[in-house]
């Protein structure tokens, strides 16, 4: 069989990188933070479990430009590639569908949530393209390399050979997450996506898709991967974890579910296993939360288990805006919750948006304020991106809020896009570098991390990783 790309393709960008692959959130930032591309990594190992040859090729992670890719991807002679796209970085995905197809004359398809919001607009400008794949890839991906008949293909947009564009059906939602293999983690370079914030060397597992939550800025769950969330099994999940140790010796597990310690059953059930094969002696792990799960034996059951840190989407302390962006969080609510993390010893990351719709100076310094009053560890500070597909998005194109509607190379999360007539862009990215500095340049704040730093020679290289990244991102 004939050989196979799977590429999350160049990003080049002035100064910086390009988070596109596996990112809720595609952005541009100073420092090189990656997550691990877990998606692709499944899609791979589908694909080698059907005994098709792929092989995946990580431009951004190998800090590969154009020229270094195209000579990648000609190296493999393949007859088909896909190329993952994200809003920010379209221009550029759309300029290396096109010349792979021109010099190569191999078959491209595009996935990703821009593409897939967007998928028959992008076949009539660009009918060079073979395809366009739809919401959850790794199975649409494996039908097309497989060569079934494009008009049999779940969740593919194509043209035929009349010219018009066919939309098949949506594919459904994979049911059983245990039937897919583990991630092809042998086919990246796993010291690419070590950060600062994790134990190194560390690995992502995803132990369930969708998210329950209506947020009008989330898009995932409108777009990729639902509203319902599905579950992996506990045995499922540790067999994989257990082969992270021994063949990668992995210390540490980043759970990136969209909401991981939410569903009772679920996280103490995992725990449950975790506790049962003393895996919690062999490594740490961090997780998402939700403020709305104030159930105290779960933060209890995830530290005896292992975990070690905790985040929160909070994205706001302003009532009038979680209202208006349907964040279901309470201020005070989240206050008690961040408590009984502390209470078992978790460490806390917070994350916060601003330059939502309406929003006005006084709401951000709310947010600043219950940042500050949460005592968390760490924060994260981004501003509302509205991307493609989700509510928020069709909401501010409707009333004329987007600053700059269709410039998406815009859309990388280095400025505001929303002006609704409250505050203007300048003031935000004013305010976003208020917010970070306020937050980290506490006394108390900077006493902590000393103090940390020399409980190990570890402990202090992380933490004097996370300073330059700061410097980086807010000094220089």
């Amino acid at each position: 069989m004939s050989k196979i790309i799977l590429a999350n393709p160049p990003w080049e960008v002035k100064d910086g990188f390009g988070v596109r692959s596996n990112s809720r959130w595609p952005h541009i930032r100073k420092d090189k933070y990656l997550p691990f591309p877990i998606y692709l990594a499944y899609t791979a190992s589908v694909l080698e479990k059907n005994s098709i040859d792929v092989k995946v090729i990580d431009a951004v992670a190998e800090e590969y430009g154009f020229q270094e890719f195209l000579t990648a991807v000609k190296k493999e002679k393949p007859e088909m590639c896909f190329l993952e796209t994200s809003t920010p970085s379209i221009g550029q995905d759309l300029k290396t569908a096109k010349i792979l197809k021109s010099e190569l004359n191999t078959k491209v398809f595009l996935f990703g949530s821009h593409v897939s919001v967007f998928h028959e607009k992008i076949l009539k400008e660009n009918p060079f393209l073979d395809g366009v794949i739809r919401g959850e890839f790794e199975y649409t991906i494996r039908d097309i390399s497989l060569k079934k008949k494009f008009d049999e293909i779940n969740g593919l947009s194509y043209i035929k050979s009349s010219g018009d564009i066919k939309i098949n059906p949506d594919r459904e939602l994979i049911k059983n997450l245990d039937e897919l293999p583990f991630p092809a983690w042998h086919q990246f370079n796993l010291n690419h996506y070590q950060s600062h914030l994790y134990k190194s060397p560390s690995m992502m597992v995803i132990t369930s898709r969708g998210c329950p939550f209506m947020c009008t800025y989330c898009l995932w769950p409108d777009v990729m991967y639902g509203h319902k969330q599905r579950f992996r099994s506990p045995e499922n999940i540790c067999d994989e974890i257990e082969i992270l140790i021994k063949k990668y010796g992995i210390r540490e597990i980043r759970f990136d579910d969209d909401t991981f310690a939410l569903n009772p059953t679920h996280v103490l059930s995992l725990c449950d296993e975790i506790l049962r094969r003393k895996i919690n002696k062999k490594i740490t792990w961090t997780c998402f939360g939700h403020i709305a799960q104030d159930n105290e034996e779960i933060y209890k059951r995830i530290r005896d288990a292992g975990c070690r840190r905790i985040d929160f989407g909070i994205e706001s302390g302003s009532e009038k805006i979680l209202k208006n962006i349907k964040k279901t969080l309470n201020p005070e609510k989240a206050k008690k919750v961040v408590k009984l993390c502390k209470k078992y010893g978790l460490e806390v990351y917070c994350d916060f948006m601003i330059g939502f719709p309406f929003e006005t100076e006084k709401d951000v310094k709310e947010s600043i304020k219950l940042a500050k009053s949460l005592d968390c560890d760490f924060i994260q500070i981004s501003f509302v991106i509205p991307y493609p597909g989700t509510r928020m998005y069709n909401d501010a194109l409707k009333e004329g809020f987007l600053l700059k509607p269709e410039q998406w190379n815009a859309y990388g999360g280095c400025e505001p896009l929303i002006f609704s007539g409250h505050t203007t862009p300048q003031e935000f990215l004013k305010l976003y570098r208020r917010f970070w500095l306020e937050f980290y340049l506490r006394p108390n704040i900077i006493f902590k991390k000393l103090l940390k730093a020399t409980k190990s020679p570890a402990d202090a290289l992380k933490i004097f990783e996370g300073f330059l990244s700061f410097v980086k991102r807010f000094v220089i």
